[in-house]
């Protein structure tokens, strides 16, 4: 168990970012509860209980890179039981991940200073708190296990393949969960099924894959091959963008399809849920930019260029790129907003606002030249906020358009200020500081 608990403090504490996340969250969490214990109708500082859950959580997210690389080093194959121990470090992070959701929810409730002691005098009130506690935190451990496993497809496999089986998990999350609310099906024992089922069948895939890896030696590879040719034809005259990725955006839109067409199962006229979805679809079509300085280090001194000039080719690049995906998802969005009937009110601002998405993730990724630091970090934090705030206040039904374009014009005006940024820093870029083994390790923290 020492193995376990030292996987599961390096997944907290790895770097000193994570450690001031999980400081921080567990501060913010501490100071809910005591507001939640001690003082009556304290429901208005739920926001405190939401950060702090988000900075513990983001505290952890080495867990993914740190599961990938150990599941695949030869330590796991000499240390015995090292495929258990890691398996269950994981899961141990889930549920920690996880315990705030089911502590501060019936905290407000139980404890002496409850807003409504009348009511819970009755022990039928206290057992019903205390199930929607249960169901609170089992949701809660569901939510944090297909997040961790959406995160471990992107920052393993590092490819389109990895990102369609990431964009998978994040519609399942989404909007599985929305259907549930509105059949009014979420129960504690189908959380419990739902995250048995869940973690048998990993833990068995996981468990058994070496075996199974070892038993179809060299397969399939002719085949494979035979597929990554066809997709990347017609690339003769296009050797840059090669080079840097971005020859062939329509894997990309390959995998955008399928959650969005999974999407439409389970949720149809909820404008909120939709916007939320395509916007974050957005910033995942400009994050491939994000590759573009490590990329470009195979480039550097192989033409005639400087580094103005050769930002300016490498935007070029990833804008042909990333304006494909981006057209073919506001083409998707205007398939389901007539789908779903949207009114056009909402169309005009949702549209700016998927274009400004993409825009943001492009520069933010054009601005990692040197790693991922506290200033890209910050920014990426709160775009990302500002981006998912507009969403949900875009699909109000009494929403101002005025002030929505008002809000997207100052967007547009942070992603000039960005690009600005951007093109400051590759005119002093170092390719030492953005070797792509360097860039991995960034992501890992």
């Amino acid at each position: 168990m020492k193995a376990v608990a030292r996987l599961v403090w390096s997944y907290f504490t790895g770097t000193p970012v994570l450690r001031a996340f999980t400081i921080g969250g567990s501060i913010l969490l501490a100071v809910d509860f005591y507001i939640l214990t001690t003082q009556r109708q304290s429901g208005e500082k739920s926001w405190l209980a939401v950060l702090g859950i988000v900075l513990f959580f983001m505290g952890s997210s080495l867990m993914p890179v740190m599961f990938g690389r150990l599941a695949r080093s030869h330590t796991m194959r000499i240390l015995p039981a090292g495929r258990l121990k890691l398996l269950l470090s994981a899961f141990i992070t889930v549920l920690l991940v996880a315990l705030p959701t089911g502590v501060l929810s019936p905290a407000t409730f139980i404890t002496g200073n409850s807003s409504v002691p009348e009511i819970m005098q009755d022990p039928r009130a206290r057992a019903y708190v205390l199930q929607l506690a249960a169901i609170s935190f089992t949701s809660a451990v569901l939510f944090a296990s297909w997040i961790y496993l959406a995160m471990w497809f992107v920052t393993s496999q590092r490819d389109v393949v990895g990102l369609f089986k990431g964009l998978l998990v994040i519609a399942l999350v989404i909007f599985a969960p929305a259907q549930d609310l509105r059949d009014l099906t979420m129960s504690l024992a189908w959380n419990l099924l739902q995250i048995a089922g869940l973690w048998t069948v990993f833990g068995a895939g996981f468990l058994l894959w070496p075996r199974f890896k070892a038993a179809r030696p060299g397969r399939n590879r002719g085949r494979s091959g035979a597929v990554l040719q066809a997709l990347s034809r017609g690339i003769t005259g296009r050797e840059f963008d090669v080079m840097m990725g971005t020859s062939n955006p329509w894997q990309l839109v390959a995998a955008l399809i399928l959650p969005l067409v999974l999407a439409t199962r389970f949720v149809r006229e909820v404008p909120e849920v939709w916007l939320f979805f395509l916007t974050i679809l957005s910033v995942v079509a400009g994050a491939y930019s994000g590759q573009a300085a490590a990329r470009s280090r195979s480039l550097w001194l192989r033409g005639q260029w400087s580094r103005t000039l050769l930002f300016t080719a490498v935007e070029r690049s990833v804008w042909r790129h990333n304006g494909i995906v981006l057209g073919m998802l506001v083409l998707f969005a205007a398939g389901i907003g007539a789908y779903a009937r949207f009114s056009p009110a909402l169309m005009m601002a949702g549209v700016p606002l998927l274009v400004l998405g993409t825009t943001l993730s492009t520069y933010l990724g054009l601005m990692v030249t040197r790693g991922l630091r506290w200033p890209e970090i910050v920014s990426g934090i709160a775009v990302m906020s500002l981006l998912m705030f507009l969403a949900v206040f875009i699909a109000r039904e009494d929403v101002q358009l005025v002030t929505v374009f008002l809000l997207e014009i100052g967007l547009a005006g942070i992603a000039i200020a960005l690009r600005s940024i951007a093109r400051g820093r590759w005119t002093r870029i170092d390719w030492m500081m953005c070797r792509s083994d360097r860039a991995l390790a960034a992501r890992g923290a």
